[in-house]
């Protein structure tokens, strides 16, 4: 079984426990809320309790808006080096979700699952703030499934002779070369939902399957992930199912 270690997660809710009631953090949520009115309407005092806020499981109403204040936290981060900061922590559980699929990165370079999680934050990170100013309807979806991707590429890369043969491709050849055939149908369908995105696809619909299908999230996860009700979610799964099929 995977050894999983603890200690990145634990390190990053150490230091944002004292960072998220700094100076820092009251200024940063000032200046969000003042590019942001859903931030606004909140009402709380800093970015911890944002954060906080955005982890509170009630009515779709609450989700929702949750969901849309992350939006709006991805979209105007660049007004204070500390709202990515917060992003990612209000992400944690969903990362925690990501490195589980994918096994807390069993086959590749990481001595144990907390270096691969340390890596997930790190790859977390660099999403995050690539994408700085962009609105995103999913925006948490996108950014897991971003993440996944990366990682799972670089786990691929990585994988070692051994494990090359015993799928039957080649060691001496590339994720790439022939013999990709070798991946698994998680990966196979993640590729033909990125590749369908927006070309066939509706982008939310395709959001909606990706994070069901790929990365494994029920929909009551994803209710509280976007702030849409299942049945709404239901019937995006089912519209990119379909269209999957045609």
């Amino acid at each position: 079984m995977r050894r999983v270690a603890l200690r990145p997660i634990d390190q990053m809710t150490a230091e944002w426990a004292s960072t998220s009631r700094s100076r820092a953090s009251r200024q940063a949520l000032i200046l969000l809320a003042e590019a942001e009115p859903p931030v606004a309407d909140l009402g709380v005092g800093d970015l911890g309790d944002l954060v906080d806020a955005l982890r509170v499981v009630g009515s779709t109403v609450a989700r929702e808006r949750a969901a849309g204040v992350l939006r709006a936290m991805l979209r105007s981060q660049a007004v204070h080096p500390l709202v990515p900061r917060a992003i990612l922590q209000a992400l944690l559980p969903g990362l925690v979700t990501v490195a589980r699929r994918l096994s807390w990165g069993a086959g590749g370079e990481w001595d144990d699952g907390g270096a691969f999680f340390a890596d997930l934050i790190a790859t977390a990170w660099e999403v995050i703030v690539a994408w700085s100013g962009e609105d995103r309807n999913y925006a948490v979806l996108d950014l897991l499934s971003a993440v996944r991707c990366r990682l799972r590429r670089q786990a691929a890369r990585h994988r070692t002779a051994w494990e090359r043969v015993s799928i039957g491709l080649d060691p001496e050849l590339g994720p790439s070369g022939p013999g990709s055939s070798g991946t698994t149908e998680i990966e196979d369908l993640a590729r033909t939902i990125d590749s369908l995105r927006g070309n066939g696809m509706d982008p939310g619909d395709a959001a909606v399957l990706y994070g069901n299908c790929v990365l494994g999230l029920t929909t009551t996860e994803l209710s509280r992930m976007t702030g849409r009700s299942r049945r709404h979610l239901d019937a995006r799964r089912r519209r990119a199912a379909q269209e999957l099929c045609a």
